[in-house]
């Protein structure tokens, strides 16, 4: 396999998951559920069209998607979504 296939498979395997993992915790998809189980499927429900573009090899805007993610902010709070962001963009 080539290095280029390698990585398709990554974002492949990780998109898949995500879209999964969607698919598994939308039932805990009220907004007035404060548990992490339902912080988890915010999140996985806010980019479950992104990995579906990532499974059919579309690009997507990700500054859009992490922009995407103020409106969990009553769920996951400020700190928790810079936290995210400055993983994602590698920043320290």
């Amino acid at each position: 396999m080539t290095e280029h296939h390698d990585v398709d498979l990554e974002k492949r395997l990780l998109a898949a998951a995500v879209f999964e993992l969607r698919m598994l915790l939308s039932s805990y998809l009220d907004p007035q559920d404060q548990s992490a189980a339902a912080a988890a499927a915010q999140l996985a429900y806010a980019f479950h069209n992104q990995a579906l573009s990532a499974l059919s090899g579309q690009p997507f805007d990700v500054p859009q998607a992490l922009d995407g993610l103020t409106r969990l902010e009553p769920q996951l709070g400020s700190a928790y979504l810079q936290h995210f962001r400055r993983v994602v963009t590698n920043e320290a």
